[in-house]
């Protein structure tokens, strides 16, 4: 494994994605810029590339609209709502019996697997009701 220098840029940015809900690298890159004027998009882009590639941070990719990262990079699930967007954590258990159940199914050896819930958030739920 290659360590990779850790720059106060880079600080910067990893420093934001905690602070932030799931956010897009463009929500990133204006918490940063807001804070930090000099630190470029470039950079950010670059910083949350690299943090994904080596397994830091994770890039969660969706049918639709923009990719999204979290800081958390161990296997958990997400639910998207299919109004606002917004992405939260699902706290329950990863199923790995769930990648047994497929390998017994289709002869696949499974490493890992990413499901997508959608539905509604709680504030668009009470947007409905209004």
């Amino acid at each position: 494994m290659i360590l990779q220098r850790q720059t106060k840029q880079k600080q910067i940015v990893l420093q934001a994605l905690t602070e932030l809900n799931h956010p897009t690298a463009t929500a990133v890159f204006n918490r940063v810029h807001s804070e930090h004027p000099t630190v470029s998009r470039a950079t950010v882009f670059r910083v949350l590339k690299q943090a994904d590639q080596n397994g830091s941070i994770l890039r969660l990719s969706f049918a639709r609209g923009e990719d999204r990262f979290d800081y958390n990079p161990t296997p958990h699930y997400h639910v998207r709502c299919n109004i606002c967007g917004c992405v939260s954590d699902v706290k329950m258990p990863y199923l790995t019996d769930l990648e047994q159940a497929v390998e017994d199914a289709c002869g696949y050896r499974v490493y890992s697997h990413d499901v997508e819930f959608k539905g509604v958030c709680p504030d668009c739920q009470a947007g409905e009701k209004a």
